[in-house]
């Protein structure tokens, strides 16, 4: 007879890193760069602007949890003309009468042609010295590429002299594609009927979807901080090709301008930060720049993430939903926003049914959801995660029960495939994750499962093993549907912790890693790691120790690497169809004659 062994959600207790980089689990890794906040130093603090800072939510499975941070504020000084440092010096001589014409015809000449070429050697310095000054800050805000080699120099220098900082994102020209899912995969579908099939090395960056109102990482002080600039000039240089970008309902809803000076307006000068529309808006132009697409997520319903997992929940009603898909669709869908993939219809919808007819039944909100959006943008595709369901697996020899990553249960799919409004436009978006967000037992060859969800006395599989396991269990949740080539599938998010894996045997890292082999040898259509922030916390490190555990791409500083993640990253870039996102040129009408 089979031995069942059930791994079940448990509550957990709340841990958190202080804002002095102190923690109260026994990560020591955890631990943040100390900041002067000398009474002349404004310090902006994260959990004064949203929940799930530095503690876990009732159950272990949700991705939310942020360590806090101290961030120096943002100062906005005018910036200075790039043209004051070129005038040149006045000449203030003293005239005197000369016996001699010839003798002060020949002092006039010689004083102008002196004073031109004092003039040409002092603006020819000035132009140094500015030109030094701004590429001294553009490379305090570059990101380290973690490459051995990068090819030519990549530098922007706008009209103005300023370097990677450009006053705007001009057009690129491109129509916005036909996006559609069909035979597992994206395609960019242009209106000459022109198909480029697309696999997807994505990211998750978030931060919009807090009271923040933006993406992390764009304060670019004298300690740590960047730019959208040099944000993407990174993830091109290593090959993403997309950015999924987390959202709130309330938010997009208020529509506010950024209140907290949490950017840095002079090193991000094309931001517009009058609205929270506008600031997308600008974000995605200059991901657009590298040929980086992007995915909005439908994330939360407000600032705080208390409110459900679903697309109505307290004090949110389906009709507000569908109104914040109007706005992004009025706003965001036409060829100035040509990178844009779709929505991400509701992250994480875990308090779902699938099919039953009942009101939380979320392959019914996900229709309804799509054909809001396809009403205002035919051309975007809608992505749907999947719930939380309990199942049975039989794993060498061994009858497991097991709970769905939040997000990643599409086994009733099968029975209840959504259906659209249009032809090719589902992409299924589950998730899969590792030890460090939950220890399931079947990543396991054993071990004692505690009171707090953690396994004592764990047993690490052998690679093949483990290999098996995920392949199994990613089969179970989502990956039949990969097998059957129609609507595409993806990894709305995976990975998580990574380089400081603390198994022995590095079972997390392993995760990950068979994760994306597994991905490229089924042919999935792509995937969207977890995340480039460094501020992303997860609970266990190794799995019988429960605490707080942070990582991401990048560092704490925001421009250096986390570079065996990076490399991890790595496997991505064997994607069949991976490129940058294909631009199909706008075609002029024919003058009349």
């Amino acid at each position: 007879m089979a031995t069942r062994l059930v791994t079940k959600p448990a509550a957990k207790a709340a841990r958190s890193i202080s804002s002095s980089g102190a923690s109260s689990a026994t990560d020591s890794s955890a631990s943040l760069p100390v900041m002067d906040a000398t009474a002349s130093t404004r310090m902006y603090r994260f959990s004064e602007h949203f929940a799930g800072v530095g503690t876990r939510f009732s159950n272990p499975f949700t991705r939310g949890t942020i360590v806090d941070r101290d961030i120096k504020v943002a100062h906005d000084p005018a910036m200075p003309s790039a043209d004051a440092s070129l005038k040149a010096p006045s000449y203030n001589g003293r005239h005197k009468r000369w016996p001699g014409i010839l003798l002060m015809t020949l002092l006039v000449l010689g004083s102008v042609v002196g004073i031109i070429v004092f003039a040409a050697k002092s603006s020819s310095a000035s132009i140094e010295r500015r030109d030094a000054v701004q590429l001294a800050m553009a490379n305090r805000a570059r990101i380290d590429s973690g490459l051995e080699t990068i090819g030519a120099k990549r530098d922007h220098i706008d009209d103005d002299g300023i370097v990677n900082n450009p006053k705007q994102y001009k057009p690129m020209g491109c129509e916005l594609p036909d996006y559609q899912s069909k035979k597992g995969k994206i395609w960019a579908v242009g209106k000459n009927g022109t198909e480029v099939p697309v696999s997807i090395k994505g990211v998750n960056w978030f931060g919009m979807e807090t009271g923040m109102q933006a993406p992390f990482g764009l304060w670019d002080n004298d300690q740590n901080g960047t730019t959208v600039y040099a944000i993407a000039d990174f993830l091109s240089l290593n090959n993403f090709n997309s950015v999924r970008m987390p959202l709130c309902l309330e938010n997009i809803l208020e529509n506010k301008p950024l209140e907290a000076n949490i950017i840095n307006r002079v090193t991000n000068r094309a931001l517009d930060m009058s609205s929270y529309i506008h600031l997308l808006q600008s974000i995605v132009k200059g991901l657009g720049y590298r040929s980086i697409s992007v995915l909005i997520s439908m994330h939360t319903l407000n600032r705080m993430n208390d409110a459900g997992s679903l697309w109505y929940g307290k004090g949110f009603t389906e009709d507000q939903f569908m109104t914040a898909i109007d706005v992004l669709t009025k706003n965001l869908c036409s060829d100035t926003y040509w990178n844009i993939l779709g929505i991400d219809v509701k992250n994480e919808p875990f308090a779902g049914s699938w099919g039953d007819g009942e009101k939380a039944d979320f392959k019914a909100g996900a229709e309804r959801i799509a054909a809001r959006m396809l009403r205002g943008c035919p051309k975007w595709m809608a992505f749907v995660e999947g719930i939380n369901q309990q199942h049975e697996i039989v794993l060498d020899g061994k009858e497991y029960g097991y709970y769905d990553w939040f997000g990643g249960g599409l086994h009733s799919a099968k029975k209840f495939p959504p259906t659209f409004v249009t032809d090719n436009k589902l992409v299924y978006a589950p998730h899969y994750y590792t030890p460090a967000v939950f220890p399931q037992y079947y990543l396991y060859g054993g071990g004692n499962v505690t009171k707090d969800s953690a396994i004592a006395n764990y047993i690490e599989l052998d690679t093949p093993t483990l290999k098996g396991r995920v392949k199994a269990t990613m089969y179970d949740m989502f990956g039949y549907l990969n097998a059957n080539k129609g609507p595409a599938v993806l990894l709305g998010e995976f990975a998580g912790l990574y380089t400081k894996d603390a198994h022995p045997m590095k079972t997390t890292q392993r995760c990950t890693d068979l994760t994306i082999e597994i991905a490229v040898e089924e042919g999935y259509a792509g995937a969207y790691m977890w995340s480039l922030n460094p501020e992303s916390a997860y609970q266990f490190n190794p799995s019988d120790k429960p605490g707080t555990y942070i990582e991401g791409l990048l560092e704490l500083d925001w421009r250096t690497p986390n570079k065996p993640f990076l490399t991890a990253m790595k496997g991505l870039d064997h994607l069949k169809d991976l490129k940058p996102m294909p631009c199909f040129p706008i075609e002029k009408a024919a003058a009349t004659p």
